[in-house]
């Protein structure tokens, strides 16, 4: 598939999740990637290596309960196969450690976000410290430098792992799913009544 299919399939996916992360009603405000006053600030760099940014698809802002003003990032895969999915996935874990790692960080939660399950013969270790480790081997020259592979552990922080590990969502969406939220219409009514409150 031609890169600029593959761009505006991705735009694609990071808006719709957008829309339904949105009518939840959990989300109290979320931006992409492309929003110029937004997109500095969900751009990171791999701290070895090749040194290049990155950035997440979706952040925003929950709301309500026990995640309430919590931000949030997110990377959004709309496949319709399960494709290339785990070599993205354990780039994004080692990018979550990153993003994490750092003194100012600012996220309180991970979400991956896909239209298509992935790995599923390791669905249930995808959220675990021993899949991030299994990232961090991985990447581990962009993340610890030009090390021998057996000392990569060593230089793993396993308490940042947990901390990480604790934050991960798994989110799985489908065409149908999408239609099956609260409608714009409905939504509005309970912002409206939220602001009327002060609850916002």
């Amino acid at each position: 598939m031609p890169g600029e299919d593959l761009h505006d399939i991705g735009a694609d996916g990071a808006r719709r999740a957008k829309e339904w992360l949105e009518a939840t009603t959990r989300v109290k405000a979320s931006w992409t990637n492309t929003d110029p006053k937004w997109s500095r600030r969900m751009t990171f760099r791999w701290p070895t290596g090749k040194r290049t940014q990155f950035s997440l698809d979706l952040g925003g802002l929950l709301c309500g309960g026990e995640f309430d003003n919590d931000i949030f990032m997110a990377e959004c895969k709309k496949y319709s196969t399960p494709g290339d999915q785990g070599t993205h996935y354990l780039s994004y874990l080692a990018k979550c450690y990153v993003i994490a790692s750092n003194p100012q960080c600012f996220v309180d939660h991970f979400m991956w976000i896909t239209w298509c399950p992935f790995n599923v013969q390791d669905w249930n270790k995808l959220l675990s410290k021993e899949w991030i480790e299994k990232a961090l081997h991985k990447h581990s020259v962009d993340i610890f430098g030009d090390i021998p592979g057996e000392e990569v552990t060593s230089h793993i922080d396993n308490e940042l792992v947990g901390w990480v590990a604790d934050r991960l969502w798994m989110i799985v969406l489908s065409d149908k799913q999408e239609q099956l939220v609260i409608t714009r219409e409905h939504r509005a009514l309970i912002q409206r009544h939220e602001v009327l409150e002060g609850v916002r």
